[in-house]
């Protein structure tokens, strides 16, 4: 089977799952949060081998489960305590394993905490948001939840593109040799058309302003997750995140623009509205 029947395969199966748990919400839509964040997580923690780093790969997916548990169920004051006890199980356990980099190994699985569970929670939390901020608009969080989704996908698609057609000028060749100027700012194109047509079509009553400012920062931010983790990979020396997914790589590839933009959508709703 060639690559782009492999993506196809994938996609064909992935796509209407993610969106069928997305419109359901709840506990559904938690599932699939956790479980891009674990196997996210767990790659995450499997690339840093390459660098001698040995982060605890199962007391980092319990925090990162705690955390994502504590935005759905809204119980802060037990979720932080739980928290703090398994920061005080991961420095504990690291005097258990005999491992060199001692700071490192510690370090990184505090980071990938940090780095997917912590920004997808903004995800989780986006959900529900939207359905209380427009409450007169049936469906409004789900609608925002695929609007980000076909945002994120458009603007890969464009930077491919038009990279492959325009490209001249690196963007930043330390990172991601084969991503170009030029395509980096057909991606942010793309984003603002999508948001152009939720505005036109009224799916959800955005302003011309705000279409253009949700637009442009989904376009740099998510393009700046991608950056992200193309700079871990190349890090640790390794093309794909993992296997996981034929054709795509693993989950980590897929959904790195999505950990950067759900905080960052966040963060919008919140002062814009």
């Amino acid at each position: 089977m060639s690559e782009l029947a492999k993506r196809i395969s994938v996609a064909a199966v992935g796509i209407p799952l993610l969106v069928a748990l997305s419109y359901l919400g709840g506990w559904y839509f938690f599932s699939v949060i956790l479980l891009i964040s674990i196997v996210s997580q767990w790659e995450f923690y499997q690339i840093q081998k390459n660098n001698n780093i040995y982060p605890q790969n199962f007391s980092g997916i319990i925090a990162g489960t705690i955390l994502l548990l504590t935005i759905q169920t809204q119980m802060w004051l037990a979720g932080s305590l739980l928290l703090i006890i398994c920061l005080m199980m991961i420095l504990a356990n690291e005097m258990l394993r005999h491992q060199k980099n001692v700071s490192a190994n510690i370090g990184v699985t505090l980071l990938g905490v940090l780095y997917i569970p912590m920004l997808l929670g903004s995800f989780l939390y986006l959900r529900t948001y939207l359905d209380g901020l427009f409450p007169q608009i049936e469906h409004s969080g789900f609608k925002f939840i695929l609007i980000i989704f076909s945002t994120i996908w458009i603007c890969d698609t464009f930077a491919y593109a038009f990279g492959r057609m325009l490209g001249k000028h690196k963007l930043y060749e330390k990172v991601s040799p084969n991503k170009s100027m030029e395509g980096a700012i057909a991606g942010v194109i793309g984003s603002v058309l999508v948001f152009v047509f939720v505005k036109y079509f009224n799916i959800l009553p955005f302003s011309l302003l705000e279409v253009f400012i949700f637009g442009i920062v989904m376009g740099i931010v998510g393009q700046t997750g991608d950056l992200v983790e193309s700079w871990f990979k190349r890090d640790a020396g390794v093309k794909d995140s993992s296997a996981l997914l034929p054709g795509h790589g693993g989950m980590l590839d897929r959904f790195d623009s999505l950990i950067f933009v759900s905080p960052a959508m966040l963060v919008l709703m919140v002062i814009l509205y």
